[in-house]
């Protein structure tokens, strides 16, 4: 998802006043590169715990208690919780950058709208491709999927007056849970095919159904109208605001969740052990986890606004934003090095009983492997403009 370039450290700069918007200062956004590029490596362990055949469990799906394999599994799980958050709320605020600097290269608004819906298209293509070759799975909807909608979608929003885009994205986040608990988890009644794919989460029977497409739609939106008050300096990235942000969305998340109804896909029951008040529904999204695992976003990004300056000159920082710049590659680009190579390389058989080491160990490795690929990947991309719609 192109967003404005930031500085890299000395010995890997490169010259970024050719691809950023004129008249936008760029490091004012390093820390939302960097924000992304923490969430592609939560991400990365997420999914190498698939290829090291264990889960870092810390929610639940369709509204089954999980059980916990371990206080490690279940403390990496809630790292990873962040992800999924933060890939979709940037995927909108990537667009308010977009569209931005496009039209300052003087692109009619057809063209932004005609390569919004190409790329809609070729992540879709993509999707399916990842589905087939690593998952084994045929006519699936998973997170490209849900993006490829999303952005379809917001070609055409974006050209809404931005308070009914507020509107429509927090409309939606609010209304959803009411939407959701109209179809209570059955297997032996499934949905509709298209409720399914649009609302609810199944993985039961094709259509395989991981992201629901309107489950997610609420933060691209409210990204998009984030990324148009920040490039119309409306708002800031502020580490006081951000926090005071998270201190509302923590106090709306524990009075959701003692409340136990509206917004709750697995409200706490009293005789379960503690922590399970933290283990919200990850699909399809209830708003008590968004709302928690947004509030550790905003946390975090507060964190690297406050060293914003030396980080983003430094080796962790210059990566972070290389996986930033390059999420949607690295996402494509992670799934087949860890399925095809790494999974084979420390294969199940290795460290027998240790899967939480595995996983650890496949996703560094790959992380290591694939942060330089991605850094050329840039480069190109810069040369290219075809290699834009990824």
């Amino acid at each position: 998802m192109e967003t404005p370039a930031v500085f890299a450290p000395p010995a890997a700069a490169e010259s970024a006043a050719a691809t950023a918007p004129a008249q936008v200062k760029t490091e004012r956004y390093a820390a939302i590169d960097m924000l992304r590029g923490v969430a592609m490596l939560a991400m990365a362990l997420d999914h190498a715990a698939y290829f090291a055949r264990t889960e870092f469990i810390a929610e639940s799906f369709n509204s089954i208690r999980p059980t916990i394999e371990s206080w490690p599994h279940m403390l990496t799980g809630f790292i990873t919780n962040i992800a999924s958050g933060i890939f979709f709320t940037l995927a909108g605020t990537s667009v308010a950058f977009f569209e931005k600097s496009r039209r300052k290269q003087g692109w009619s608004e057809g063209r932004i709208t005609r390569f919004l819906l190409t790329r809609a298209l070729i992540l879709l293509a993509l999707d399916q491709l990842i589905n087939r070759l690593v998952y084994q799975m045929d006519f699936a909807f998973t997170v490209l999927t849900a993006i490829a909608f999303c952005l379809a979608v917001i070609a055409f929003a974006r050209r809404l007056p931005l308070p009914a885009t507020a509107a429509a994205g927090l409309g939606l986040l609010l209304v959803y849970p009411l939407i959701v608990a109209q179809f209570p988890y059955d297997p032996a009644q499934p949905p509709p095919d298209l409720i399914k794919a649009l609302f609810l989460f199944g993985m039961d029977a094709p259509p395989f159904v991981e992201f629901p497409a309107m489950g997610w739609l609420g933060l691209v939106l409210l990204g998009y109208v984030w990324g148009r008050l920040l490039l119309a300096g409306k708002t800031a990235i502020s580490p006081r605001l951000l926090l005071w942000v998270a201190l509302a969305g923590f106090a709306a998340f524990f009075a959701l969740r003692l409340l136990g109804g509206y917004g709750n896909l697995l409200p706490y029951q009293p005789d379960w052990p503690w922590f399970y008040f933290f283990i919200e529904n990850k699909q399809p999204p209830s708003l008590t986890y968004l709302l928690f695992n947004l509030s550790v976003a905003a946390v975090i990004l507060a964190a690297i606004k406050l060293v914003e300056r030396p980080l983003v000159r430094s080796a962790p920082g210059w990566a972070l934003t290389v996986l930033g710049q390059t999420s949607l590659f690295f996402f494509v680009a992670h799934l087949f090095l860890y399925a095809f190579v790494l999974a084979v390389l420390i294969p199940p058989t290795s460290l027998q009983g240790m899967g939480i080491v595995r996983g650890y160990l496949i996703s560094g490795l790959g992380v290591l492997i694939l942060i330089p690929v991605c850094a050329g990947y840039r480069r190109l991309r810069r040369r290219y403009s075809v290699l834009s719609y990824l």
